[in-house]
C-alpha cells in the first residue's frame, strides 16, 4: 500500500496543486462580497437603465421574484424584489463564487472565472426575467443582460483575485 502512495505522490504537479490550496476565510468572504457589491453597482445602470430609456422596462418579473420574501413573512413588492436582487448579487453569489470558482474555466487569467460564473447565472436570469413582447424587446434583453452579467463577472473575478485570491480546493 505504501508503494501505491509513493507512486501517487510522484505525479507531476500534484504537490503544486496542494501548495496552491487557498482556504476560504472571513476576509476572503468579505472581499468577495465587496466585489459583488461593486459588480452590482456597475451592472445595474446598464441592466435597468437601457430598458427604462427605451420604455421596455417591466416590473412584473421583479414582483414575481419578490415572492421569495414570503418565506420570511414579508409582503412582495417592487422594492422588496429589487432588494432581494441586490442582496443576492452582493451576499450570496459571491460566496458561491468562492466555492465553485476554482473549478471554472479558464485556467488563466484566473479573474475570467468570474465571467464563467456570471454567465451560468445569466442563463437563469434569462429564464426568470424573460420579457416576451417584440423582437426588439427580446433582442435588447438578451444583449443588455449578457453584457451586464459579463460586467458583474469581470468585477467579482478581478477584484476578488486582486484583493485576495480565488480559492483553490483539494478534491
Amino acid at each position: 500500500m505504501s508503494s501505491e502512495h509513493s507512486e501517487a505522490s510522484s505525479i507531476p504537479g500534484e504537490e503544486t496543486v496542494l501548495a496552491e490550496e487557498i482556504p476560504i476565510t472571513l476576509r476572503l468572504i468579505g472581499t468577495a462580497m465587496v466585489s459583488g457589491l461593486v459588480g452590482m453597482i456597475l451592472m445595474l445602470p446598464l441592466l435597468a437603465g437601457v430598458p427604462i430609456l427605451v420604455d421596455l422596462f417591466r416590473t412584473e418579473p421583479i414582483l414575481e421574484f419578490a415572492t421569495f420574501a414570503t418565506i420570511i413573512g414579508v409582503e412582495p413588492s417592487l422594492i422588496v424584489g429589487m432588494a432581494l436582487f441586490g442582496l443576492g448579487g452582493t451576499l450570496f453569489l459571491p460566496v458561491q463564487f468562492l466555492v465553485v470558482g476554482a473549478f471554472l474555466p479558464p485556467d488563466t487569467p484566473r479573474y475570467l472565472r468570474g465571467v464563467s460564473f456570471a454567465l451560468i447565472y445569466w442563463i437563469g436570469f434569462m429564464l426568470a426575467f424573460w420579457p416576451g413582447g417584440s423582437a426588439l424587446a427580446i433582442g435588447l434583453f438578451i444583449v443588455v443582460s449578457f453584457v451586464s452579467h459579463v460586467i458583474y463577472g469581470l468585477s467579482i473575478g478581478y477584484l476578488t483575485d486582486r484583493w485576495a485570491e480565488i480559492p483553490q480546493h483539494a478534491v
